[in-house]
């Protein structure tokens, strides 16, 4: 499993380091960006696990994954936090920065280093982020039927 998830992040984040997507006109409604995971569901963490999730979170802490790109510490609600690994670059964020990210819940297998900071069985693999107030929306350029899809409204497919 560990093999399949460096495999996987090692290919994605370098394809996305020569693709990433930074739309600057998207046509957004008022359904677009929706989410499934809050404070209130965060207790049935693992009926999603393997899925997509779209989340609000507030930056509480920043560290470096393998591949050099943000692994955020996402506040999700009151002592409720969930490590987030982004697929790709953001220089826009913050500490303190409230963001919407959508990727994929996995358990968290923390190598060598991460241990030392990651400390919950969950962790999630971002796909997309969008930061409403400093108008950041990026997602990985190979993901385009899923940020459709989040744009349209719905929670992406994981298809």
């Amino acid at each position: 499993m560990k093999k399949i998830l460096s495999t996987l992040i090692v290919t994605i984040t370098f394809v996305n380091l020569f693709g990433q997507n930074t739309d600057t006109t998207i046509k957004a409604n008022k359904n677009s960006f929706p989410t499934n995971l809050n404070e209130g569901i965060f207790k049935k963490l693992r009926r999603f696990n393997k899925q997509i999730i779209a989340f609000d979170g507030i930056i509480e802490q920043i560290e470096n994954t393998r591949n050099n790109t943000p692994f955020y510490k996402l506040k999700i609600g009151e002592n409720i936090y969930l490590w987030t690994a982004l697929l790709f670059k953001n220089d826009n964020n913050t500490i303190g920065d409230k963001i919407r990210v959508v990727g994929y819940l996995m358990h968290a297998e923390p190598n060598e280093i991460e241990r030392k900071y990651l400390d919950g069985k969950y962790m999630a693999l971002a796909i997309g982020l969008i930061d409403f107030k400093n108008s950041n929306f990026l997602f990985i350029s190979n993901a385009q039927i899923q940020k459709q899809e989040w744009i349209e409204g719905k929670i992406p497919s994981s298809k």
